[in-house]
């Protein structure tokens, strides 16, 4: 099959990336595979999608890092490409990451995404899906006995109300907030500078005042889903625990988060059934769930990671998983007697 990956830079990309994963075993399996930025994207009259790729080419590479090497070096094929033409466009971009887009909340990689929907390319995640899980607020599409209790609002009165009512530890953190930043702890609504930490986080918009979860200080849980179910490969979760480095209530790993193994159990089996028809209906294909105790805390839509730690801790591949079942999409659309068009009848593989 032929793939694209959407991505902010090819330069920026890390040897321990998912992306890089998903890219090397698709390679390895005589896909080909190129890489792209939204910068390079265009749209003709005829709304013809073409961009100009980078390729590593069709030789084959002994490991990741020489895959990456080379990619990223002089040697790498770039040239203009016709989207349409692709059987797959991953869509890895997350617009609160580009310093080049002054509006957030707008991600041209959805728009772009949609134009190659209507010719019939699997674009992954479904750009749909990706503008309506673009906000927090995504989570209150799920359950509310999964859910933390949470108050979204830009008034400074409210949040306080909500903290006092709550009578426990609340985190506020931007609504439009990615990597842990700006996240603060509040013990109590008498803290001191309560009002000074609430004008730094609203900021940059609405505020989300979420209650603390105590469990939290063992860490959360990522686990990662395919097409709304959790990834296994054998009897092995696709998770791995995330512990806050000392002080922090982040476990972010580019604050010092720490990687630990954890076992899949009836809790983690239980949000991912419930979450799973709101994930299948909007196209969210692959996904990672934040978890904390018996709470879902966010949904990671726009580049989800995690591959690499996993692989890493329990030696396995998780990037074969989520090529092996791309291999079936591809496989069952292009022999579908209504071809490309036949996306709706692509479920579970």
């Amino acid at each position: 099959m032929k793939i694209c990956f959407v991505v902010r830079s090819v330069y920026s990309q890390q040897l321990n990336y998912t992306t890089t994963h998903l890219a090397y075993e698709a390679h390895q399996r005589g896909h080909e595979v190129v890489y792209t930025t939204v910068n390079s994207f265009s749209a003709s009259h005829d709304l013809t999608i073409r961009a100009t790729v980078i390729s590593p080419g069709s030789r084959p590479f002994e490991s990741r890092l020489e895959f990456l090497r080379n990619l990223q070096s002089g040697f790498a094929e770039r040239t203009e490409v016709t989207l349409s033409e692709f059987d797959v466009v991953f869509l890895r971009y997350n617009p609160n990451e580009s310093d080049g887009e002054k509006d957030k909340s707008k991600n041209p990689a959805i728009e772009f995404g949609r134009l190659l929907k209507l010719h019939g390319v699997l674009v992954v995640n479904d750009p749909t899906g990706l503008s309506k899980a673009a906000s927090k607020m995504y989570l209150s599409s799920f359950p509310s006995e999964i859910r933390a209790k949470t108050l979204i609002t830009r008034s400074a009165y409210k949040i306080k109300e909500f903290v006092k009512e709550l009578k426990k530890p609340t985190i506020l953190k931007p609504l439009s907030g990615f990597g842990g930043q700006d996240v603060f702890f509040i013990k109590n609504a008498k803290e001191i500078n309560i009002n000074q930490i609430i004008s730094t986080v609203a900021k940059s918009g609405y505020v989300m005042a979420q209650e603390y979860i105590p469990e939290v200080k063992n860490g959360d849980k990522r686990l990662l889903l395919l097409n709304g179910s959790p990834i296994f490969i054998g009897k092995r979760a696709a998770m791995y625990r995330r512990m806050s480095p000392k002080g922090d209530i982040r476990s972010n790993m580019h604050v010092g988060g720490k990687r630990k193994k954890v076992e899949f159990t009836k809790v983690e089996a239980q949000i991912a059934e419930l979450i799973r028809p709101k994930l299948i209906a909007d196209g969210l294909y692959f996904v990672g769930a934040d978890i904390v105790g018996n709470k879902l805390l966010e949904i990671n839509v726009f580049c989800p990671g995690g591959i690499n730690n996993i692989n890493e801790l329990y030696h396995i591949n998780v990037g074969a998983a989520v090529i092996d079942d791309l291999e079936k999409r591809v496989r069952l659309i292009k022999s579908s007697p209504q071809g490309r068009s036949n996306l709706s009848l692509v479920k579970n593989g």
